[in-house]
């Protein structure tokens, strides 16, 4: 990655933009500057254009060695975004093609058999909920049922901020699943959210007949015995689990729909291995970090999507997160005051921070050290420590002393991310908040404040020479909205591995961004399909032959 800096040395003089490169500490700046005009200069001949000449032709797109020659050399910030202009639209159209790809393919799979659901049965069912489903619940069921309808293989997303009801939605689809004869899974990233998914599908089906199990890699060598020969048989008609429910030994009698929450927790290779388990499986993923819906129509091309935006009620009243955010230093009395007011009240403080032990280099703090002064002033009879080093069984019972009550102080990594659900917690306090996305923290923030009491989340930052680190902690402060927090996350951190097999989580573009180029993308998406739409045309089906190649990795089937 190079980014370009005004600076007064030779021979930038005269321009004032000098590149920076990211360069291991043996490589000069000078030198690798050289390096790149030598290759530039010698090898201009095997330096050409990749984006088909019609698109070059109809944006005015200098050559690649020109654009090379501009971003690594510009003689003015107009050269520089020539250039640059030249990298995005490339990485655009890559992946908008390599995802109209995947979307137009998954189309063409058909269902072997398409039992209709009767939509009149869900209606009734859910006359029977305790609580009523907001209209963005209802549509987002309706668009999941109608595409289950379909002779087409569903792959949808469901999206939406923390406490929007994803999880009821989920639900109501294994239902659906459940009325066409079908088996349907829900996977889980870790086993405290699958327990939770057990524990909402067992409250939801109580006065049904529908056989619901819960399977983890924890079980006894019986248990699991019994519930794989259900599985199997049929008898099970829902199975709620972890990445457990992956594996080679378990055969699924009649698997119609897999739903995978946390999708971000998966590997693509992962979502193959639980939808090949049936034969053509509708598959939805759930995810909370919501996209607005212009940036959801590119990044998510090879998906239908379905958004919550409404919060559903209590009582008739609209539930709302009365969530107060600060930034402070490490050493704010708020901090301690925070934690003892809640103490007072009995009511749940979790306390995260990025890594679990302490290093040798970096400013990151420990959950470790955290845990030891947390003990050393509030007892070790009220703290609690949590990371995903320990064993699974050591997790489960520190979690449910904590949502019991009986420790009230939690320790944590952001393992309770996702999948904690104590009700009464009321602060949130995490140490060197800026080692995070945004949207992570407001996943975080989530945790507390969920019984529509008064809460307080503390972000921890005390490098003063990290004045982005800083800005960005203020936005989250001042913003509750998922949906803005996603956009300004995506704007200064990017997206991440969003196609293909890389989870590293390491971005695939490079120069390009969803939120601040997002006309080049939007146009990328639809030269994409007028590609495809002429494959008749020499340089498009070139191109898109490199793509396949590209992307040959994405098993489809």
């Amino acid at each position: 990655m190079v980014k370009t800096v005004i600076n007064e040395d030779s021979p930038y003089l005269v321009t004032r933009l000098k590149p920076i490169y990211m360069l291991p500490k043996q490589v000069t700046q000078t030198a690798f500057s050289q390096l790149v005009s030598r290759i530039l200069h010698h090898r201009y001949m095997y330096i050409l254009d990749v984006v088909p000449q019609t698109f070059v032709n109809c944006y005015r797109l200098e050559p690649r060695i020109k654009a090379f020659e501009h971003v690594h050399f510009p003689s003015s910030k107009e050269e520089l975004n020539q250039g640059l202009r030249v990298f995005k639209y490339e990485e655009a159209l890559r992946y908008c093609l390599s995802t109209s790809v995947l979307k137009r393919t998954r189309k063409t799979i058909k269902k072997l058999t398409n039992d209709k659901i009767d939509n009149l049965k869900i209606k009734e069912f859910i006359q029977t909920l305790p609580f009523k489903l907001t209209y963005d619940q209802r549509y987002a069921l309706k668009e999941i049922v109608d595409d289950m309808n379909k002779s087409e293989i569903m792959y949808r997303l469901l999206q939406g901020d923390v406490g929007t009801g994803k999880t009821i939605v989920a639900i109501l689809s294994l239902y659906a699943n459940y009325l066409r004869g079908g088996q349907g899974v829900l996977l889980a990233p870790t086993q405290i959210l699958a327990s939770q998914h057990f524990s909402s599908a067992l409250k939801t089906f109580a006065n049904t007949n529908i056989n619901i199990a819960l399977f983890t890699g924890k079980l006894k060598i019986s248990e699991k015995k019994k519930i794989l020969k259900g599985i199997q048989s049929g008898e099970i008609n829902i199975i709620i689990g972890t990445h457990s429910l992956l594996s080679e030994n378990i055969k699924y009698a009649n698997l119609n729909l897999a739903i995978i929450d946390e999708q971000q927790n998966f590997g693509v290779e992962q979502r193959n291995a639980i939808i090949n388990k049936g034969i053509n499986t509708d598959l939805l993923m759930m995810s909370a970090t919501p996209i607005p819906r212009t940036l959801s129509k590119v990044m998510n091309s090879d998906l239908d999507v379905s958004t919550l935006h409404e919060f559903p009620s209590r009582n008739g009243v609209v539930s709302e997160r009365k969530v107060t955010t600060r930034v402070v230093q490490s050493n704010d009395p708020t901090i301690h005051k925070a934690i003892k007011h809640a103490l007072e009240i009995e009511r749940q403080v979790f306390i995260v921070a990025p890594k679990i032990v302490e290093g040798n280099s970096g400013k990151k703090i420990a959950v470790e050290t955290i845990y030891s002064k947390m003990v050393s002033e509030y007892g070790e009879d009220n703290v609690a420590l949590l990371h995903g080093r320990m064993k699974e069984e050591e997790r489960n019972e520190i979690y449910s002393d904590f949502k019991s009550g009986k420790k009230l102080i939690l320790v944590a990594t952001s393992i309770i991310e996702v999948g904690i659900d104590i009700q009464s917690a009321c602060l949130m306090i995490i140490y060197s908040a800026s080692c995070f996305g945004l949207s992570s923290l407001h996943q975080l923030r989530g945790r507390i404040g969920r019984n529509g009491e008064r809460a307080l989340a503390l972000l921890v930052h005390d490098d003063d020479e990290d004045s982005d680190g800083y800005e960005a902690l203020k936005y989250l402060a001042d913003h509750d909205d998922g949906f803005l927090i996603a956009s300004f996350d995506l704007k200064n951190r990017g997206a991440g591995s969003l196609t293909g097999t890389n989870q590293s989580g390491e971005s695939e573009l490079q120069v390009a961004n969803f939120v601040t180029d997002g006309a080049i993308f939007e146009r990328a998406l639809k030269d994409s399909e007028y590609i495809l739409d002429h494959l008749e045309v020499p340089e498009f089906r070139l191109y898109y032959g490199d793509i396949l190649k590209k992307i040959s990795d994405y098993h489809i089937d």
